[in-house]
């Protein structure tokens, strides 16, 4: 299967304080990140969204040092497929990506290949057995991969539940677009026999005034989950990972200690 060419994941539990995004701008970091020790890891579960067939996992990592936001994501599916992501973001100024570097895996061969310097712009790919480069010149506000679930989180907190930021999408050479993401719902989000209260943030591409049908389907619309603790914590995710791969539900691995409330 092809996968990676339009990424979000999420793969986050940060915990993550309120901050006003409500337009596209640098986003500010919460003091719980800045003051974050040690590593952060979490495990989900990938299941299809059609009928819950387990697909894969994916691990995620995150470390704080010295300002610096290193994130780690891999995402292994049962076909032996696996992408392999490590991304950084400074935070003395709000969240600034700093570089993002992703590889697809599959029979042993690498099958596909982003790097990205958001300081130089310089944005190199290996897409369906062709390599290209090119250089960008991006907004602060402009993330990528893993640093989408980290901004994304604060959402749910902001006066108006709506912020619109910057990503890159490959169709099949790079792109910058505009996203926007917005609460439309606040609900109990069940796996197995526990239930979490939540609230759902959707993610999709801001068409702006001409309500482009097609530059919308080019761009999927994404759900991330987010608990309604305070601050809220990353909980689950819902489209694809990739252009042309499998919609799926991504959800937490819980052990039978979690806190959340059994039905």
């Amino acid at each position: 299967m092809k996968r990676g060419h339009y990424v979000i994941l999420p793969g986050l539990a940060l915990l993550l304080a309120a901050a006003s995004v409500a337009t596209a701008d640098v986003f500010p970091v919460p003091q719980s990140v800045r003051e974050m020790r040690g590593a952060h890891e979490e495990i989900h579960a990938l299941r299809a969204l059609a009928d819950g067939t387990p697909l894969g996992e994916q691990r995620f990592r995150a470390v704080v040092d010295h300002d610096v936001l290193a994130l780690t994501v891999v995402t292994r599916f049962n076909d032996g497929e696996q992408w392999d992501e490590s991304a950084e973001m400074d935070l003395s100024s709000g969240y600034r990506a700093k570089h993002f570097h992703k590889i697809g895996r599959a029979a042993g061969k690498v099958i596909a290949e982003t790097d990205i310097d958001f300081a130089s712009g310089q944005v190199s790919w290996l897409r369906d057995g062709q390599r290209g480069e090119r250089t960008f010149a991006f907004t602060p506000d402009t993330y990528m991969g893993p640093m989408l679930g980290v901004v994304l989180a604060d959402v749910p907190e902001t006066q108006l539940g709506v912020a619109t930021l910057q990503t890159i999408v490959f169709r099949p050479d790079p792109q910058t677009y505009t996203l926007r993401a917005d609460v439309i719902d606040q609900e109990n989000f069940k796996v197995g026999n526990v239930s979490e209260p939540t609230t759902k943030v959707r993610l999709k591409a801001d068409l702006g005034p001409v309500q482009n049908v097609v530059f919308a389907s080019l761009i999927p619309t994404h759900y991330f989950w987010f608990t309604r603790d305070t601050p809220p914590e990353f909980f689950a995710f819902e489209g694809s990972l990739g252009y042309g791969g499998p919609q799926l539900r991504m959800v937490p691995q819980r052990s039978a200690t979690s806190t959340a409330k059994a039905d």
